[in-house]
């Protein structure tokens, strides 16, 4: 009801600004006309320009001179009102000075008429606007009304009654969460008290964990404040995060947050459901909570209960407390000695021959090691468990996932940094060993969330630690009667007996927990690597036998628990060994195969398959992702469909706007210097010919235009206007293809040449370190000598070689760890010059475009707009200027903007 009453809402204001906007323009248009009948009917040209400019600046609020002096200008801005003061001077002048030339009487004449006519295509322009937003709002009340689209003629197979693929993942999904599992609960004790009692030092790091476990349980148990105004609306805040809530549910939880009496009243409901927590059962309406499916643009779909309100909010402030217990823990679990650091030690001989030769060699910041140890930490190690409360849960790097803390990076961004990542690692590797085979493992678990037996889940917590009043609780909770809405209010309802509820903070915690338990399994089989997890899709590297061994670890783990490896998305490279500085060609290679593959030998240690993530599929001869065309094809046509059933120019934009510039974007993989220049390259290429694909006889802004032109009559809309921002007046389409040619300026060196530079910096440090030992005199070395602890024999009169100069770089080398800290990094986006032109367009905007976010879109300060808007002004601002006499099209206060802005708030659903 709230969401309709909104809705409701929004079109009111909507038709109101509408009708007064006609009213508006209908009078301006009448008082113009007026005007310019009385200016043709004036006696000479001086007095028409004289009428025509005493009418602007009546308009504007300022004062015309035989107005008299007293008094300010009342609305005009400085620059305008200099203008018009400056054309009265010249008018004035001009009854009385011969030498003053007829032309600049016809240029004033000329300016004050293209201002009235520019007025006239601005009120055209927002009413145009206007009615874009109220074909938006009806189109998307009809579609919550009607929700299924019937199939057109390009898409006879989308039926009234759902996609096919969703009744199969249903029927999927329903074998799996209402089977029990068959698990052996004692065989996992067993594995759990091996792997945390393999020695003392590991069992006492864990009975850490334990101990702080039963500690925050039992105080959380007998936590009677766990809920007032302030607690509950971080829970609000948090829970929104989260896509658990129906929009209709969310717009009710968020109506709360204004209200402190209804916040209050819901806390004590809280706080004595809490009390009670021994006899919590879920709310149901006929017995059961209703489900129903969500499709992800990867095709996808997702099962989401629509629980009661007062239960997903004491499920998830209780699911956050046990997720930040939960994650601290194993951080401290992280820091322990039980947790094994990777990489060579140096031992201490050598490192006491380094001091003596170079000086204090105590380089403990900047090298590839520190920086490998430190990322690890801050992006892979139980991020999806979060810092604090207010964080909130992550999502699962979706495209249209949001970022849940300031502080960290969102699921996407730190999965396109693990890209960037994996490819470093294996540039890195090839550079420093470039006979070693050097392997790549890439799995999740199948179906992860639905098929976690709730055996395990059980065990897992109570080998940690946890209480049984709480093991209790969390297989109530484990336990709901579901029922899917779509079988109608008498469909069969199940228990569910397998798997977690999806976008619940207890489910993280639950998964977690379990996932963990691999991540310190990988570290003490492979003497401490990192096991690179984002939730349940995880990624491992190496040499091909420290591969082997963290394959086998996973694989003891998988089965022990009882689930299975997701066949579609396991897989393993080993790289052929070959000189680092050889740069190959994918597209000439000959020493590719037809698919575009380097032959390998798959080892039978290592799983089969190819390593993959979105579009991406990782190249073995050219160390580095290519987009796979076959995959692009398959979503050019799922593209077509979706855009398709756009019954909105705005809806036409937000879904263009969500699938090609995110969606697309997102699964070519962020470039980065690692990727190199040609990645960059194929995403252009990819992107052009999408959009051949989809406007095989024109572009995107001609469709739209035409679209424009069929609904509401209106001929000569400017390019820029379908580019330009919202609060100008425009529908913000993105083009995807406008960042990577930024981007592609700036980058420039291949990986390979960012690696050689380095080592050549390197090698020139060896240089001159020689040159500084050998100037030294003989009470300067054997201060050296003392103060490294060596003796005479220890030591000789030569400086070291440069092998030995150059060992253990990636634990010593600040060299290779500012080139490994490069190929990480994603290029700085070119940015367009400000000229002359852009600066007086910026100068002429309303005071109160002056807004100095660099997410504000084109705003009055340049130097703080981000590349892209730069870029957009550049390209589209002076047919802008030249259509609508201003950058800014519209008058903010005469449009629903708010209602655009509410629209666009909304996450995009997919058809089917």
């Amino acid at each position: 009801m709230a969401s309709s009453v909104i809705t409701e809402t929004l079109r009111s204001v909507t038709s109101t600004k509408i009708r007064e906007l006609k009213k508006q323009r209908e009078q301006y248009e009448i008082s113009k006309g007026k005007i310019l009948r009385d200016a043709k009917a004036a006696a000479s040209d001086l007095k028409c320009t004289n009428l025509l400019l005493r009418e602007v600046c009546r308009e504007a609020g300022i004062r015309f001179v035989d107005e008299g002096l007293l008094g300010p200008d009342t609305q005009a801005s400085a620059t305008a009102t200099c203008k018009r003061r400056d054309q009265q001077l010249f008018l004035c002048q001009a009854e009385k000075d011969p030498a003053l030339a007829p032309s600049l009487i016809q240029d004033i004449e000329q300016e004050v008429l293209e201002h009235f006519e520019l007025k006239s295509v601005r009120h055209e322009h927002a009413e145009l606007f206007s009615e874009l937003a109220t074909e938006w709002l009806s189109c998307s009340e009809e579609s919550k009304s009607s929700p299924v689209t019937t199939g057109t003629m390009d898409d006879s197979s989308f039926e009234t009654i759902g996609r096919k693929e969703m009744h199969e993942q249903r029927a999927q999904w329903e074998s799996v969460v209402f089977s029990k599992s068959n698990v052996d609960v004692s065989h996992i004790k067993n594995y759990l008290q091996k792997l945390f009692n393999s020695n003392k030092v590991v069992s006492n790091a864990f009975r850490t964990v334990q101990n702080a476990t039963r500690s925050e349980a039992l105080s959380m148990w007998r936590d009677t404040v766990l809920f007032d105004v302030d607690n509950l609306k971080t829970t609000i805040q948090s829970l929104l995060k989260s896509d658990l809530l129906s929009e209709e549910k969310a717009a009710i939880v968020k109506s709360f947050k204004s209200n402190d009496e209804v916040l209050q009243e819901v806390a004590d409901v809280l706080t004595m459901r809490m009390a009670s927590l021994e006899t919590w059962q879920w709310s149901t309406v006929n017995g059961a909570i209703t489900v129903s499916q969500r499709r992800q643009l990867n095709g996808k779909y997702r099962v989401f209960m629509d629980e009661d309100i007062l239960d997903a909010l004491l499920l998830h402030a209780i699911g956050m407390k046990w997720a930040v217990h939960f994650r601290h823990q194993f951080l401290t679990f992280f820091h322990s000695p039980a947790w094994m650091t990777p990489g060579t030690r140096v031992p201490k001989h050598d490192q006491d021959r380094r001091t003596y030769y170079l000086g204090q060699d105590s380089v403990s910041h900047g090298t590839a090691e520190t920086i490998r140890r430190s990322q690890y930490e801050r992006d892979y190690f139980m991020t999806q468990l979060p810092d604090s409360e207010p964080d909130g849960v992550r999502g699962y790097g979706d495209e249209d996932d949001q970022a849940t803390s300031p502080s960290r990076k969102s699921p996407l961004e730190t999965k396109q940094s693990l890209l960037h990542l994996l490819i470093t690692e294996a540039l890195t590797a090839r550079h420093l060993r470039p006979t070693v085979p050097h392997a790549v493992i890439r799995s999740d678990f199948h179906w992860f969330g639905p098929s976690l037996p709730h055996e395990i889940i059980s065990a897992v917590l109570e080998f940690l630690g946890m209480p049984e009043e709480w093991l209790h609780f969390f297989r109530k909770f484990l336990q709901a009667p579901m029922r899917f809405g779509q079988d109608g209010p008498d469909g069969q309802s199940q228990v569910r007996q397998t798997g977690v509820p999806m976008s619940h903070a207890l489910s993280d915690v639950f998964g977690e927990v379990i996932l963990f338990i691999m991540d310190f399994a990988v570290n003490r089989a492979t003497a401490g690597s990192y096991l690179y997890r984002l939730h349940d899709d995880f990624w491992f590297w190496g040499t091909q036998d420290l591969c082997e061994r963290g394959w086998e670890a996973m694989t003891e783990f998988a089965s022990t628990m009882g689930i299975r490896f997701n066949k579609e998305k396991t897989g393993s490279v080993v790289f052929a060994e070959r000189n680092m500085a050889l740069h190959i060609d994918v597209s000439n290679s000959s020493d590719l195969d037809s698919d575009g593959h380097q032959p390998i030998t798959k080892v039978a240690q290592l799983p089969e398959g190819e390593v993959r993530w979105g579009f991406l599929r990782l190249h073995p001869a050219a160390t580095r992702f290519v987009i796979d065309q076959t995959m692009v094809d398959e979503h050019i046509a799922e593209l077509r469909l979706q855009l398709s059933h756009c019954t909105s120019i705005f809806s036409y934009v937000q879904a263009y706007n969500a699938y090609l510039a995110r969606f697309f974007s997102n699964n070519f993989g962020m470039p980065s210097y690692a990727f190199g220049p040609q990645h960059i390259d194929n995403m252009i290429d990819t992107f052009a010919k999408i959009q051949r694909a989809i406007f095989p006889s024109g572009n995107v802004t001609e469709y739209l235009a035409q679209l424009a032109r069929d609904r509401f009559g209106v001929e000569d809309i400017p390019d820029g206007v379908w580019y330009w921002p919202v609060r100008m007046g425009g529908l913000e389409l993105c083009n995807p293809m406008a960042p990577l040619f930024c981007m592609r300026e700036t980058l420039r060196q291949t990986p390979e040449q960012i690696l050689t530079e380095q080592l050549e910096e390197e090698e020139s440090a060896y240089e001159s370190a020689k040159v500084r030992f050998g100037r030294s005199n003989s009470k300067e070395l054997r201060d050296a000598r003392l103060t490294a602890g060596l003796s005479t024999a220890a030591v000789g009169e030569d400086f070291m070689s440069k092998e030995e100069f150059m060992r253990y770089r990636e634990e010593r080398s600040v060299y290779l760890g500012n080139a490994y800290q490069v190929l990480l990094s994603i290029p700085q986006e070119y940015e367009i010059s400000e000229t002359s032109n852009i600066t007086s367009w910026l100068n002429a905007l309303p005071v109160s475009s002056r807004n100095s976010k660099p997410s504000a879109g084109i705003v009055r300060s340049f130097g703080s707009m981000q590349p892209y808007w730069k870029w957009v002004l550049a390209v589209y601002g002076a047919q802008i200027v030249k259509k609508y006499g201003s950058l800014q099209m519209v008058d903010a206060t005469q449009v629903p903007l708010g209602v655009v802005s509410v629209m666009q708030s909304g996450r995009v659903r997919w058809q089917g």
